[in-house]
């Protein structure tokens, strides 16, 4: 009989992941795993409860403890292995009569056997060795798949060793040389027209699609429609098979992806296949002349590490960046490589399945015939997600790399789901897309996101597509949109319309840094919600591309509601904080911001709409770009209900010397906006950080924002830091 007791960790205490430690996620890990190896039949899982406006408490562990008679049963897979045997033995026998199992898909098909004989009596483990498994089709689970809270159901990586779950196929030689450094090579499948590819790895490392300009942009000359441009001389050509040719076209916050209809090199005239898209070329929004980058010309291939496939002749061409005597050459077969498949509408879920210690790669993207549109808003979902948890319950995918996957690499629908300590990197849209409807919340922690966007620009490291969640201790850098970003409305990809924001959503302890790197209007943090704490947060290095709409450090945009900023650090970013149109109930307060160039915090709305109950107190905002406002405000229906308390210092330009406040004709001055009732308590003063040059903002114990309430801010565990 399973025995369940709780116990309340203190985000105080040593045992905790508050403020203090950061190890709830990891010894929930750790303690699964060691009890999968003791024989232990319990799944534990960790939640946030309480008002996420006061702060994150982090609450109950639910431990299950088991008679030691509910053993675990064990199977084996290996690359040596044989799906007629039993799985039972780790490697094969003497005589080759038994031994472990090919393949993942055998492993699962023998639980959905000995389930169909009675229920589990305890966890099951499948234990996979080390080696590269090349998925003949995407690996499927489902309702019938799922474990108990008593018996689980674990795929893991044998002890030591480090299972590849790729979706490509293997491309051997010969190559020949076709000039210069470039080889050639045909790739018969692709002459027959059974396979193409959009993606290509190289001894595990993502290659480069042929691109011109190989950095930057071109900038379109004049817009002659909503698909055709005037591009300036010299910038296209008429390339080699035009067939092939994407070009990717930049609006503001997203991006179209066309195919050429018709190309004039003498009068510089391109015209594109019509995809639809919401937003034409020309449209004035994007902000000035739409960027453009050209992908997959034979001409293009100018630098090591670029490939391009030609589809007419099966050609693939590519220019090394090391011997290819043994190289391994691999190109994506698959879109899917793992999908857990529930249906929410019938309540029919796949629960208590865990995935732990796998690298996942090789899965590609498609372009639709006219081309791929634009994703409409912000996110660039484009289906489907490498790794799919829909209509889950209480699953886990950790320990695992997620690399060179050609759309998002994990999405989850369900609740109670836990994506912990997973490496995310090279991915052609975006890290994580997670949605709750239930009561428990899905939890995102430890991850590291990186190099994203790839594909699709517009694509986000975290994705909160519906409901809330717990989004902490990430580590997420180098992508092409937003670190973190939660919307409050349904989108095309949403499989409901938005239904769960009681829930509440905690973003908290994340480190987030060179982001919006190719795209505008956007964040290091961008919510668009309810009922949300933004806390704890080390926030950098965020400039996005063109003047239209700069790169924010925390952008609280439209409607968003009931939400709490406190105790993040933001520097090196355009501007600090945008506060957009009719938000309402919210209090930033006891952050840093430093050295943004335009704006520290922005207020604004549209000409009918106004803020409500926006409170800005307790914070240090420190100036050091000449030119920069203190605050932009359009107009006073934009004013903080409250803003006092506030430690503010110039180093030059901003605060000191006026104007410091634009968009209110009759104050510009912080010494007329001190009239006007607001930060009549406020101090401008050094606030003495111990080490700026190298930006430790922490603050010296003499600093005079003690004196106003303002408290230490403690990133020491923020990120994956421990």
């Amino acid at each position: 009989m399973t025995r369940l007791r709780r116990k309340r960790i203190n985000p105080g205490s040593k045992a905790g992941c508050g403020p203090n430690r950061a190890h709830l996620v990891a010894g929930l890990a750790f303690t699964a795993l060691l009890g999968t190896w003791l024989g232990w039949p319990c799944r534990l899982k960790a939640d946030v409860a309480g008002d996420d406006r006061a702060g994150t408490t982090y609450p109950c562990l639910i431990i299950a403890t088991a008679d030691k008679t509910n053993s675990p049963t064990t199977l084996y897979v290996s690359t040596d292995g044989q799906d007629t045997w039993s799985g039972t033995r780790p490697t094969p026998n003497a005589e080759k009569t038994d031994g472990p199992f090919a393949t993942i898909g055998r492993a699962r098909n023998a639980i959905r056997q000995r389930k169909a004989n009675g229920p589990l009596t305890g966890p099951v483990n499948v234990i996979v060795r080390g080696g590269t498994y090349y998925l003949p089709e995407t690996l499927v689970f489902e309702p019938g798949d799922s474990g108990t809270q008593t018996c689980p159901i674990t795929y893991m990586a044998f002890p030591g060793e480090k299972p590849v779950i790729s979706g490509g196929r293997r491309i051997g030689g010969p190559w020949k040389t076709f000039r210069d450094k470039i080889l050639v090579r045909v790739v018969p499948d692709v002459k027959a027209g059974k396979w193409y590819f959009r993606q290509l790895a190289v001894n595990d490392q993502r290659q480069k699609r042929s691109r011109e300009p190989n950095t930057g942009f071109y900038l379109r000359k004049e817009a002659l429609s909503d698909t055709s441009f005037r591009f300036r001389k010299g910038d296209m050509h008429s390339w080699h098979n035009l067939d092939d040719v994407d070009v990717v076209v930049f609006h503001s916050w997203n991006e179209s992806r066309f195919r050429i209809k018709h190309l004039d090199e003498q009068k510089n005239i391109v015209q594109f296949r019509d995809p639809k898209a919401r937003h034409p070329i020309g449209w004035r929004g994007a902000g000035g002349p739409n960027r453009y980058y050209i992908e997959n010309t034979l001409e293009g291939l100018t630098q090591p590490g670029e490939w391009y496939l030609d589809r007419q002749s099966g050609q693939l061409y590519y220019w090394p960046t090391d011997k290819m005597d043994n190289a391994l050459v691999v190109a994506p077969v698959l879109k899917q490589l793992l999908r857990l498949q529930g249906d929410i509408a019938k309540k029919s879920y796949v629960e208590y399945l865990t995935f732990d210690g796998f690298t996942f790669c090789d899965s590609d993207w498609t372009l639709p015939k006219n081309g791929y549109p634009d994703c409409g808003d912000v996110g660039d979902i484009v289906k489907p997600s490498a790794i799919t948890f829909q209509a889950t319950r209480y699953c886990q995918l950790q320990n695992n790399r997620i690399k060179n996957v050609g759309t998002y690499a994990v999405e989850v629908t369900g609740d109670g789901n836990l994506v912990s300590r997973n490496e995310i990197v090279d991915i052609g849209g975006g890290g994580i897309i997670t949605r709750s409807y239930g009561k428990e919340r899905n939890t995102i922690s430890y991850n590291h996101i990186h190099r994203c966007g790839l594909v699709y620009p517009s694509a986000v490291g975290i994705n909160i597509d519906d409901g809330g969640g717990t989004i902490v201790h990430n580590l997420i850098h180098d992508v092409s949109h937003s670190g973190v970003y939660a919307r409050h409305w349904g989108t095309a990809t949403q499989p409901k319309e938005r239904a769960n924001q009681q829930q509440g959503l905690a973003i908290e302890y994340n480190e987030i840094y060179n982001v919006m790197l190719n795209i505008h209007d956007g964040a290091g943090i961008f919510i668009r919600d309810s009922n949300i704490s933004i806390k704890n947060n080390l926030i950098h290095d965020v400039n996005a591309q063109g003047d239209r709409c700069p790169g924010w450090g925390i952008y609280l945009g439209c409607e968003t509601r009931d939400t709490t900023v406190q105790d993040n650090v933001v520097y090196g970013t355009v501007e600090s904080v945008h506060v957009w149109y009719h938000d309402r109930n919210i209090l930033i307060t006891n952050n840093i911001f430093v050295g943004p160039q335009k704006c520290q915090i922005n207020y604004q709305n549209p000409a009918n709409l106004r803020h409500e109950q926006i409170t800005f107190v307790r914070n240090i905002v420190y100036c050091t770009k000449m030119g920069g406002h203190l605050f932009s405000v359009s107009g006073s229906r934009s004013l903080p209900v409250k803003s006092d308390y506030n430690v503010i210092f110039s180093t030059i330009g901003c605060v000191l010397k006026d104007p410091v406040i634009k968009g209110l004709p009759k104050i510009q001055s912080f010494a007329d906006w001190n009239k006007s009732g607001l930060d009549e308590h406020t101090i401008t003063a050094d606030p003495l950080f111990v080490d700026m040059k190298n930006n430790n903002y922490a603050l010296k114990p003499n600093s005079p924002a003690f004196k106003v309430g303002f408290k230490p801010i403690d990133l020491s565990h923020v990120g994956l830091r421990k």
